[in-house]
């Protein structure tokens, strides 16, 4: 298959291997196919929603709401995932120029510098929307809710397989991505509580001159589909 010359030079990383996944106790997922579907996947799901939530946004302005604490701590989460995704393609490239310069022999799979480049691009992408929210009054999102819950679902897999290859393989453990992606999984967390949370209501929008308005206008995205909102 072309994915396994994608994700390892020799061809030694199969895109699915059943004597791993099914014909075993205990099954697991290929690397190939966690450095690819499962980054893939959250970051599909954003720019496929990303032009039609922004014509949504730009026709349903409810007023901007004001730099919160909410607010700043999504925006600095953003970045730093942005940061740490950027980390993982630097460290790649270095890696080539080991492999060039004849320090190394291992040659780098593509996987390596694609994926994470466009993680990287993702989540800068996701941060934007956040502030575009922001500016647009929305004071729960469900899109960016459910991308953040995606990409911890997808996350998640890589993380149990990560520890079992510390603790079965640890002559085989990178150092450098597995600290990386420890940091990108506890940020992804981190971003997913704050999304299920609900900002501050708008300025000059219609509801804020309501003397009595509705719970469910300023209830957060999760509180609006279980209807909590009613209990107050």
């Amino acid at each position: 298959m072309g994915l396994d010359k994608f994700c390892s030079a020799d061809g030694s990383d199969p895109f699915w291997d059943w004597n791993r996944t099914w014909h075993v106790g205990n099954p697991d997922l290929t690397q190939c196919f966690q450095s690819t579907v499962l980054v893939w996947v959250p970051c599909l799901y954003l720019w496929v929603c990303a032009p039609i939530y922004f014509l949504y946004l730009k026709s349903h302005d409810r007023g901007y709401i004001c730099m919160t604490h909410l607010n700043r701590a999504k925006t600095a989460v953003g970045f730093l995932l942005w940061i740490v995704c950027w980390a993982d393609v630097f460290y790649s490239f270095w890696e080539r120029s080991q492999h060039d310069s004849g320090a190394s022999s291992s040659t780098q799979a593509p996987v390596y510098l694609v994926s994470p480049t466009m993680l990287g691009i993702t989540m800068l992408l996701a941060t934007l929307l956040t502030q575009y929210e922001r500016l647009k009054g929305v004071q729960s999102s469900g899109v960016m809710l459910n991308f953040w819950l995606v990409a911890v679902l997808c996350a998640t897999v890589t993380f149990r397989s990560k520890i079992i290859q510390a603790i079965n393989e640890p002559s085989t453990v990178c150092v450098f991505r597995y600290t990386t992606f420890y940091i990108y999984y506890t940020l992804l967390l981190i971003s997913l509580l704050l999304s299920a949370l609900s900002d501050q209501p708008p300025l000059f929008s219609e509801a804020s001159k309501d003397a009595n308005p509705c719970p469910e206008i300023g209830a957060s995205f999760l509180s609006r589909i279980s209807f909590w909102w009613i209990t107050g």
